[in-house]
């Protein structure tokens, strides 16, 4: 008597209509992801000379550069913080670099905070370096953040977000930053408790309220308005308070570094590359 045996024809076609949406899925971010590099490519050329100018000007620098290489879809994570920005430039100058022609002329139509271009890592290390930047601000969680990270005189801060846009940000990606600027003391432990070996006590700093159970994030998903910011827990006086003592910190760490290197003849370019 012969054992019955499962049809796997059968089985493997009645599997096929959950694959082809997976291949379109695919394909169509293939395809959005080139028709996004073709229109930077096409218009790249409106923007670059005009933002390698400004900041090669040596009367323009940076303490603060907020770090945006996301596509347009996404510039609401971005112009969500614009409130903090604002506030943070009356005590320092701030500035934005970002990676893409049209989410570049998005941003420069919402503020008039010094915007920059550059769509690959050669022109963002060249803005950055040109602006002798101190600390690199990041909103969300690109591949392409930490594009400047070979820069020694450079600290690196995540502005974790409120609300449902916590499940985006909190992820292994965070040790590659100095600090995580958390919107509450429910973000650090949710971090702690999923992250191995991680140091949230020096690491995690909260610069908000306890985000009320229900509000207006509640059916937004990861996206922020501009006002959701101040309105779903973070303190916008704590941010900046907190970015000014990182900024001060990196200049007592790079002075003692510099002090320590010079009584052995060491002498770092400033900005420049380790």
């Amino acid at each position: 008597m012969v054992a019955h045996q499962p049809d796997v024809t059968l089985r493997s076609r009645a599997e096929r209509p959950t694959v082809a949406p997976i291949r379109l899925r695919r394909a169509l971010e293939y395809a959005r992801r080139y028709h996004r590099l073709s229109v930077n490519l096409r218009h790249q050329h409106l923007v670059l000379p005009d933002s390698r100018a400004r900041a090669a000007d040596p009367a323009n620098h940076t303490h603060f550069l907020i770090n945006f290489p996301g596509s347009p879809s996404g510039v609401d994570e971005l112009t969500a913080w614009l409130p903090m920005l604002h506030r943070l430039s009356r005590w320092a100058p701030v500035a934005i670099l970002v990676g893409d022609v049209l989410a570049y002329r998005a941003v420069s139509a919402e503020t008039a905070l010094p915007c920059y271009f550059g769509r690959v890592a050669s022109e963002a290390e060249y803005v950055a370096q040109q602006l002798q930047t101190k600390v690199m601000l990041y909103v969300n969680q690109s591949k392409l953040n930490l594009r400047e990270a070979g820069f020694h005189d450079i600290l690196h801060v995540f502005l974790g977000a409120p609300g449902p846009g916590r499940q985006n940000w909190l992820n292994n990606r965070l040790r590659l930053y100095d600090y995580v600027l958390a919107p509450d003391d429910e973000s650090k432990a949710w971090l702690a408790a999923r992250m191995m070996a991680y140091d949230v006590s020096t690491t995690v700093r909260i610069v908000g309220r306890p985000v009320p159970p229900a509000g207006p994030l509640s059916g937004l998903g990861a996206r922020l308005r501009a006002a959701d910011v101040a309105e779903a827990g973070v303190d916008v006086d704590a941010v900046v308070e907190e970015l000014l003592q990182i900024r001060d910190e990196r200049d007592r760490l790079v002075t003692e570094r510099d002090a320590r290197l010079a009584e052995q003849g060491i002498v770092l370019l400033k900005g420049g590359q380790a």
